[in-house]
């Protein structure tokens, strides 16, 4: 149940206010009251704490008189109406920033698309250079022993022709046959 503490020096100052052309919000109301000797501000101390028996009433709202019941029901609405503006102001935001997080999102899908692509072009360039550097190896390889078999050769040969030289040097043996 909607009960409010209602005190006649708070419905008095918020009729005194009305009167005047204010709003009597609860902190215009509580700067209008008088705070000499203390008594009201221990009042307002012990309904912070739950304690005021005897000083309040308890009632509903509809109890209420009718000028209270326009009050109360116009600072309600002026506090939905604000709660709405700062919910929506949020909303917005959240909308901004949602957009923004999606053109993002699409921005890097595309360029991970990319990146893929590229990632395959430069596999397959890879995988290429790769075979290539194979067949290059064993054509080194290939090369590599013809080298070596053709510098034997010409070892071979070299001794050959050394050999061939020193017999070249050695006296013939002359013939025996008569002059």
């Amino acid at each position: 149940m909607n009960q409010i503490r209602v005190k006649h020096p708070v419905t008095v100052i918020a009729d005194r206010l009305k009167r005047a052309g204010k709003i009597p919000v609860l902190q215009t109301t509580h700067s209008q009251m008088d705070f000499q000797g203390g008594r009201h501000l221990q009042h307002i101390s012990s309904i912070k704490g739950g304690r005021c028996h005897a000083q309040s009433i308890k009632t509903h709202v509809a109890d209420l008189p009718s000028k209270v019941q326009n009050l109360l029901a116009e600072q309600f609405e002026r506090e939905v109406i604000t709660f709405r503006e700062k919910l929506e102001s949020e909303f917005a935001e959240i909308k901004r920033e949602r957009n923004e997080l999606a053109a993002l999102y699409e921005r890097q899908s595309a360029r991970i698309g990319r990146l893929k692509t590229a990632l395959k072009d430069a596999s397959a360039k890879v995988s290429e250079q790769a075979g290539l550097i194979a067949r290059l190896k064993n054509e080194i390889a290939l090369e590599r022993d013809a080298l070596a078999k053709a510098e034997r050769r010409i070892r071979d040969a070299r001794q050959g022709l050394t050999r061939v030289e020193h017999q070249l040097d050695e006296p013939f043996p002359e013939s025996s046959g008569g002059s």
